[in-house]
This record gives structure tokens, C-alpha cells and sequence, in this order.
């Protein structure tokens, strides 16, 4: 069985866990956090029938746990210098959330370290495991709307006017400050999931982005990025859109927070994914109907002058965005046991980090970026310097 060690006990290691509780071929043993109340309140919400060890930073763990794998949680600044320890304590697997980290210095070294110290690197990637996102793309792959075309995906936010200003978006926040986050905290942080899902549906890297951010929000959006992805000779072009948009009156669909919609275009067929993050059954969003709406079916497809749905008789629970944690560390227990490389190796994520860092100098710069000039050189000849996450604070 592996021993697993968690690093950083925020919100977000609530999802992290399903993938343990209950899992035969790895355990939780030991966590670090440096708000030691904060994570023995969490390890009390776990309920795991079992005695974790805690510590208050990574270094002790490391030297008196004997670990198999480590879950890196924490900020995007401490990505780096957190696998790095961990790499050269000889921790043999290192899965650590997205985006990898501040620039592609970080993640190359990064990547450096675990192939020097022969560990295996994943950048946690959830959303490619959502069931819905995992039946759409079986249904492309089967040439339902044949050779696909376009895609767009729209992530709407909304928050309610007089509520309190959500933590993450605040002026204090670590995810706001480009210092502590590399970039902001839609389109460098959530949008790595948007990234990541357009690319693996057209099995293709970008060629080109074209971005527009709002720089008058406390957000850094409304955002419209436009990119072009390569293709071969005989190919039709092939275009995303990504979009994120900002409604201060709309809860979505509680008190705040966002939803994700993606349309996909083929020369056969149109296909249409509704929500992501708040779908299902979650705790946080058990106000929101739409999932139970027969307006918004899961997957929706225009085809042959017809419309089908699929999977209009999914659960609620299955719907629900937590069962992507599980099944993406499931999936990455299953790569260390059989010794197989991870669906989100280093390199993979180092590409989306790419794809972030365009957008952003993009918008920063007025011009249509190429990605053959987002590179590790230009980056260390200061060609690649973001001077704003346009979260105007």
C-alpha cells in the first residue's frame, strides 16, 4: 500500500481526499500544514478510520515519514521549492496541484528535478476525469459530429450584489497577487482547467492567441481569448474560444462563485456540455436546479437535423464535480502500480503554462502571441515578463 503524505490543508484538499477514503492501494499517513487548528479540524472532518500523523511544515514530514507519494496543496508559489524538497528526499511519486507554477523557469525545474531524482511528476488535472467531459469526448473520438472545428468554452461568474466579496478574489488574497500566483485567478488558475480541456479534445497544441482582458474589474475579466491550433497540411483550420465572463448581480448559482458551458462545432454535428462545477448534487451549489433541468441535459448534440441528448438519466451524485478528484488520483495510483506515466505528466502542464502566459502577454502587450516566442529562452531574457494580472484591486 502507499504511504501518501498531503501538504496543505485548505478547501481544496476536501476533494483531494475522496480519492483516499476507502482506497486499498493507498493511504494517508502523515499532512503538513503550518495552521496546525485549521488542519486538525480538517482531519476531523475526514473521519479516516485511522491516525494521521501532522506536522507544521514539509521539511519534518519528510524527514520522519518514509513516503510513497506526497499531494503538494498549497499556494502556486510554493509549488516549486515543495517538489523540489520532495524530490530530493527521494519521495519516488509527486502529484501537485495546477498551475504548476509561477513561470516556466518554475516548472522546468520542476520537471528537472524528478528526472534527475527518478520521481514521477504529475500536475493534479480533475476536470478531463468529469464522467460528462469523459463521455463527450468517447462520443468524438466515435465520429459522432465528425472532424471537429471549433470549440468555445464559456466559464460564467457571478456574484450577488450586497454579499460579502468571495476570500479568493479579494485584494488580500494569494490567488489575486501576481507575486504570490504567477498570473490571476480566472484565467491563470481556472482557466488551466479550460486550457487543458480544449487541447485534449482537439488532440492538438496552440498555435497562435489573441487575448482581451477587462482591466477595470476586480477580476481579470470579462476575458475573451481567442487561440488557433496547428494543424497538418491536409487539415481544416481548427479555432477555440475561451470566455470568461463577470455578472455582479447573477448568483451562480448560490451566493457566488461560477459555472462552465463548452460547445463544440464539427463538420457533422454541434455538440453542447452543460455546466461543470456546480453540477450535481454538490453541497455548495444544492440551490441551483439546473442540474435537474431537462433544459440543460449534460450533452446535447445537433446532428442530421436532429437534437439527442445523452446522459439525461445520470445521477445527481455522479453528476456532481467531485467525482472527477476521485477518479483523477485513482487514476494516478493506477499509473504508479502498473508504472505508467500519468495522463498530466510535468511537460503536459508546462505546455498549459504556456498557453496561460500567452494569454496574459497578449492582453498585456495589444498583439496576436505566437507560441513558438513563449519559450524557457525568451523567458530568461526577460522577453516574457507579465507586468499585470489586470485584477484591478
Amino acid at each position: 500500500m502507499l504511504k501518501v503524505g498531503f501538504v496543505g490543508l485548505g478547501f481544496i484538499s476536501d476533494e483531494h481526499v475522496l480519492g483516499y477514503i476507502g482506497n486499498e492501494d493507498a493511504k494517508i499517513v502523515a499532512a503538513a500544514d503550518i495552521d496546525k487548528e485549521t488542519a486538525l479540524a480538517r482531519l476531523r472532518k475526514w473521519n479516516l478510520p485511522y491516525d494521521v500523523a501532522l506536522y507544521t511544515n514539509l521539511e519534518d514530514m519528510l524527514q520522519q515519514e518514509e513516503l510513497d507519494l506526497v499531494e503538494i496543496l498549497t499556494p502556486h508559489n510554493l509549488h516549486c521549492p515543495m517538489v523540489l524538497k520532495a524530490a530530493e528526499a527521494n519521495v519516488k511519486n509527486i502529484s501537485v496541484q495546477k498551475p504548476m507554477g509561477l513561470n516556466l523557469s518554475e516548472a522546468n525545474r520542476m520537471i528537472e528535478a524528478c528526472r534527475v531524482n527518478g520521481a514521477k511528476l504529475r500536475v493534479y488535472e480533475n476536470v478531463l476525469f468529469y464522467p460528462i467531459y469523459s463521455k463527450a469526448k468517447e462520443l468524438i473520438d466515435d465520429g459522432l459530429i465528425g472532424e471537429l472545428l471549433t470549440i468555445r468554452s464559456c466559464t460564467m461568474v457571478g456574484i450577488r450584489g450586497g454579499i460579502e466579496w468571495p476570500s479568493a478574489w479579494s485584494a488580500s488574497s494569494w490567488r489575486g497577487n501576481l507575486e504570490t500566483a504567477g498570473s490571476g485567478p480566472l484565467i491563470g488558475d481556472h482557466g488551466y482547467h479550460r486550457f487543458s480541456l480544449v487541447r485534449w479534445f482537439m488532440e492538438r497544441d496552440f498555435e497562435t492567441v489573441d487575448c482581451w482582458i477587462d482591466s477595470d474589474t476586480r477580476l481579470d475579466a470579462p476575458a475573451f481569448i481567442r487561440a488557433k491550433f496547428r494543424t497538418a497540411p491536409n487539415e481544416s483550420p481548427k479555432y477555440a474560444q475561451i470566455d470568461f465572463t463577470f455578472s455582479p448581480q447573477m448568483s451562480i448559482p448560490s451566493n457566488f462563485w461560477l459555472d462552465d458551458f463548452v460547445e463544440i462545432v464539427g463538420d457533422k454535428g454541434i455538440m453542447w456540455i452543460n455546466q461543470c462545477d456546480a453540477a450535481g448534487n454538490r453541497e455548495m451549489y444544492k440551490n441551483f436546479k439546473m442540474s435537474s433541468s431537462p433544459v440543460f441535459p449534460p450533452i446535447a448534440v445537433f446532428i442530421d437535423g436532429r437534437v439527442d441528448s445523452y446522459l439525461a438519466d445520470i445521477s445527481l451524485a455522479e453528476r456532481n464535480w467531485s467525482t472527477s478528484f476521485v477518479a483523477s488520483t485513482r487514476h494516478f495510483i493506477k499509473s504508479i502500480i502498473e508504472g505508467e506515466e500519468p495522463i498530466y505528466s510535468g511537460e503536459n502542464a508546462m505546455e498549459i503554462k504556456r498557453y496561460i502566459l500567452a494569454s496574459y502577454l497578449s492582453a498585456q502587450e495589444r498583439c496576436e502571441i505566437r507560441l513558438d516566442e513563449i519559450t524557457l529562452e525568451a523567458e530568461e531574457n526577460g522577453a516574457l515578463q507579465l507586468i499585470t494580472n489586470f485584477c484591478n484591486q
